[in-house]
């Protein structure tokens, strides 16, 4: 816009303009498009933070608890004057619900007050389990801290924005060590001993991220490249102890065991005369009642066995509405005998208390959350926060139906509404379907109505998961008994035929089929437009159709259900797929056959690869296996059994050495599209692709719009 525009019978003399309206940054113009910080802020996970609005509930260690532990972290980070205390790494490990979580929050804050704490990322299977966040994360709560360190950092990423899509090891590198040498040079460092905190990291998606992560920051330490000591807390799992255990990262780390004892007692009995204390005033009963006994107490302090989680069960059962006194009592009154010695046989015995309590008329839908739940679970590498919306149309129920079912559930089970918020109007229209907005933005709506849509759901503590899946342990409330994954394959089946009736194709796009008024139709639990509805019934039964592919290789399914499935319309299916993730051009992690893998979309074509480190454990027998079970109920039949010799061609002759491969139609008749898969022993790789025509597939394969070879573009 020209300087002065409108003005008129306007003289200037001597006069010496700046246009300061475009920043320049090592000549970048800023003058549109986000900055470097912002971009970073956009890679990051806002909820990883210990003082994130997501953790207003976290658990910290209740006043006078916890204190010899809380001392040892403090004062490894923080050591005496002239004490020798070097070690850059700290390791806390310890089973499930001992309190790791607890003491990692607290210890933050009390570092946070010191003015000692850099960063602070936790982990959780509730939608902070991402290993490609860490490190964005990392480096953006930095830049909060450190003003200095800011600016190095917003230059690199504007000069490659692409760093944020490169590996941990290259943004470790670009975003934390060469920012933190620049400022050292220029005689800004930030201090040295600067605490970064990482929780939970057994609750990252993946093993190998999990190893990579412990990797790459115990060479910054024995490099000394940072200024920084890590303090990591989480399970003793067999990979991160053989992490830590190697002799180059043993020897620069300070290990310590949070075990199951019955040394916490006494933190765990002050921690319940506390918890009952806030039940009595929010219940406006006076404080000097004698409730609950003593007794009561040292009852609860035995049954805990040296697990918090078991104490904090207790205090949600007993604050659930209804008489105190009664449901005290039946905490107090269960019993382990018939669960064995286990460390977790209280904490069992306290569940399935929880799951008798359930009436007999809401049981078999309960279960079936608690199976939808475990599965998509299963499916997000460990858990996640799943929209309440997208549960209830997946249960058939309205929301009133659905917050009466998880009322039952309160004790375990978390509805978190703080992030149910998500800006429509930049869609414009919202009365039209999402198959009109841009890729870009179908994707946020995507993963919106997925986490967030009527209020964020999940179970409170990762045991409840391992108790459900864990037939030892929940016995008939087991959620993989055949009679529960019969139903909740039935139920998911249902979805897709239903699906099938109310949409067609339009030409190549999926459209509601006629007579059908709105995607509201199909919904048990609606939203207010179309646009959000159309999204929501994609959604629901494109994850409907991926979890009966899960499920239909699992033992005890009644083969009348398979062969139903193999009625479903394939097409469809496979179009919605495309639908909801046609803006990612570059690898998107998915599950296929339940091996974690990289999806890429084209054109009607979805290609596939298992991960290298996923390839390790990959059961031919039982792939084969599956193969056979898919042509016995007719789900897949051969198709021209010798026209995988053009896609063989393709493959370097090195890696033709124990290859295999096959091309089938995918259900029936004209509901059915292509599959392509094959396997290579020697080179360590299954991939797949899957079309809705064979010619376009094959086509995308001979343009080298996918590089088959190139592992940084899968990685």
């Amino acid at each position: 816009m020209p300087i002065l525009a409108g003005s008129q019978n306007a003289t200037i003399n001597n006069s010496h303009f700046t246009d300061r309206s475009v920043e320049v940054i090592n000549n970048i113009s800023l003058a549109n498009g986000p900055t470097g910080i912002d971009i970073l802020l956009e890679a990051s996970n806002r909820d990883a933070a210990h003082d994130s609005k997501a953790r207003d509930y976290a658990p910290r260690c209740h006043p006078g608890t916890r204190e010899q532990h809380i001392e040892d972290i403090v004062y490894w980070a923080v050591p005496a004057a002239g004490t020798n205390n070097s070690l850059p790494l700290f390791w806390m490990k310890g089973p499930a619900g001992v309190g790791k979580s607890a003491i990692a929050q607290t210890c933050a804050e009390r570092l946070k007050e010191l003015g000692k704490l850099g960063a602070t990322f936790f982990f959780s299977i509730k939608g902070r389990d991402e290993a490609t966040e860490f490190i964005p994360t990392i480096a953006y709560q930095l830049s909060t801290e450190f003003p200095e360190y800011r600016g190095p950092v917003d230059r690199r990423i504007l000069r490659d924005k692409a760093i944020l899509d490169k590996t941990m090891a290259t943004q470790f590198q670009a975003l934390i060590v060469e920012p933190l040498q620049e400022l050292e040079k220029a005689g800004k460092g930030i201090g040295q001993r600067i605490v970064i905190i990482v929780d939970g990291l057994d609750e990252c998606e993946s093993t190998d991220g999990q190893c990579r992560i412990i990797e790459i920051i115990a060479a910054a330490a024995r490099d000394g490249t940072t200024p920084f000591c890590w303090a990591f807390f989480s399970r003793p799992e067999p990979h991160i102890e053989a992490s830590f255990s190697s002799v180059d990262v043993a020897q620069i780390t300070c290990m310590t065991l949070l075990p199951i004892s019955n040394d916490a007692d006494s933190d765990i009995e002050l921690y319940l005369r506390s918890g009952f204390e806030n039940i009595l005033r929010r219940r406006n009963i006076p404080l000097k009642s004698q409730w609950p006994s003593d007794n009561d107490i040292q009852t609860l302090v035995k049954k805990s066995n040296g697990l918090f989680i078991y104490a904090a069960t207790a205090l949600r059962v007993v604050a659930q509405p209804g008489p105190i006194e009664e449901a005290l009592c039946a905490v107090c009154a269960t019993s382990s005998d018939r669960i064995g010695n286990s460390p977790f046989a209280e904490l069992d015995a306290f569940y399935m208390l929880i799951m008798q309590r359930i009436p007999p008329k809401d049981l078999p839908t309960i279960l079936l959350l608690c199976a939808i739940l475990c599965h998509l679970a299963t499916y997000a590498a460990g858990g996640y926060r799943w929209g309440a919306m997208l549960q209830g149309n997946l249960l058939s129920l309205s929301e009133i139906q659905f917050r009466a079912v998880c009322n039952q559930l309160s004790a375990v089970l978390r509805f978190d509404g703080r992030n149910d918020r998500f800006d429509l109007t930049q869609f414009g229209d919202t009365g039209s379907p999402f198959q009109r907005a841009t890729s870009a933005l179908t994707g946020k709506l995507r993963d919106h109505v997925y986490g967030r849509l009527g209020d964020s759901i999940y179970f409170y503590h990762r045991s409840f998961y391992d108790f459900l899946i864990d037939p030892t342990r929940s016995g008939a409330f087991c959620v993989r008994s055949p009679a529960v994954t019969n139903a909740h394959f039935k139920n998911d089946l249902g979805l897709l035929l239903e699906y099938d009736g109310s949409c067609c194709f339009q030409e190549s796009e999926l459209v509601l089929a006629p007579g059908v008024p709105d995607s509201a139709a199909s919904l048990s639990w609606p939203y207010t437009n179309e646009l959000v509805n159309s999204m929501l019934k994609a959604c629901v039964y494109v994850w409907a159709f991926s979890s009966c592919f899960g499920y239909i290789c699992y033992p005890g399914i009644e083969p009348q259900l398979i062969r139903h499935f193999g009625r479903v319309d394939f097409r469809k299916g496979h179009e919605g797929r495309m639908m909801l993730f046609a803006e990612h051009s570059a690898p998107l992690h998915n599950w296929s056959w339940n091996y974690r893998g990289n999806s890429k979309y084209f054109r009607g074509t979805r290609l596939f690869r298992i991960l290298p480190n996923e390839f390790q454990r990959f059961d031919a027998v039982a792939f084969n296996a599956m193969i056979k079970n898919f042509q016995k109920y007719g789900i897949i039949r051969p198709y021209y059994p010798n026209f995988p010799a053009w896609f063989k061609s393709l493959i370097p002759k090195k890696l033709q050495d124990k290859h295999t491969s096959g091309l089938y139609r995918i259900g029936r008749g004209p509901k059915s599209c292509f599959w392509y898969w094959e396997i290579n022993f020697k080179a360590g790789y299954y991939q797949e692709f899957m079309a809705l025509d064979l010619a376009e597939g094959k086509r995308i394969y001979e343009e080298e719009q996918f590089d088959l070879w190139n592992e940084e573009d899968w990685l």
